[in-house]
Parts: C-alpha cells; sequence; structure tokens
C-alpha cells in the first residue's frame, strides 16, 4: 500500500536544558518507513541528522548542545518511497548560571578582591 508521509505541524521541543533538549513530533500515521530527527546550530554549521529510526519513534533527546546556543529542529518522514518534512522549532538552549556563592569565589580568585 502506497500512503503519502504525513506529518502533523506538531513538532514539540521540550525540556529544554542548557546542553539537551527532547524533541517530540507526531507522524500522523503508522505506516511510517523511517524518520530523522534534523538539527541546525544559528552560528552558520550544517544541519546535523540526530536520530535515525526505521521505527515509528516520536520522541528523542538530543544531547551535547551548547548553553544559550540558538538550534532548529525538524523531522523528515519517508513512507514508501515519499518524503515529507515538518515545520521547523527554534529554540535556545539554557544559560549556565552561576550561583552567588560562585561568583564570589570567582571574584576572589580571579581578581584578589575581597570585598563582596
Amino acid at each position: 500500500m502506497c500512503v503519502d508521509p504525513e506529518i502533523a505541524s506538531a513538532i514539540n521541543v521540550t525540556d529544554i536544558q542548557q546542553t539537551r533538549v527532547t524533541v517530540s513530533w507526531s507522524n500522523g500515521q503508522t505506516q511510517v518507513v523511517n524518520s530523522t530527527l534534523v538539527y541546525y546550530k544559528a552560528t552558520g554549521a550544517e544541519w546535523t541528522p540526530v536520530h535515525h529510526s526505521s521505527q515509528t519513534t516520536t520522541t528523542r533527546t538530543v544531547p551535547g548542545l551548547e548553553p544559550g546556543t540558538e538550534y532548529q529542529f525538524y523531522v523528515k518522514i519517508t513512507s514508501y518511497g515519499k518524503t515529507s518534512t515538518s515545520n521547523y522549532v527554534t529554540i535556545t538552549t539554557g544559560k549556565i548560571r552561576l550561583a552567588k556563592d560562585m561568583k564570589s569565589l570567582l571574584v576572589l580568585r580571579n581578581c584578589c578582591v575581597a570585598c563582596l
């Protein structure tokens, strides 16, 4: 049975952390031959395939991202020789925040200033 691949425009990025995010999507059907999650680092890097599956997997955690960096994600689905892509989602990973005590320690270590 030849079925056009369908992807609902629902691609969601959740659990946005400093160096990882969780991406979920809907493939719209159960006859998916394979799906590929792809991301792009907005600073000029190339599109990077993160996940390739011959199953109907619709959630993937993407580790190894840079803190405070903008990324775009999309999903490409192939079914019976036809390919479709989802909408694009843009996110910014979380920034590293120093605790107040850590900031004080850095001031002491780097500047030798005891005034906190």
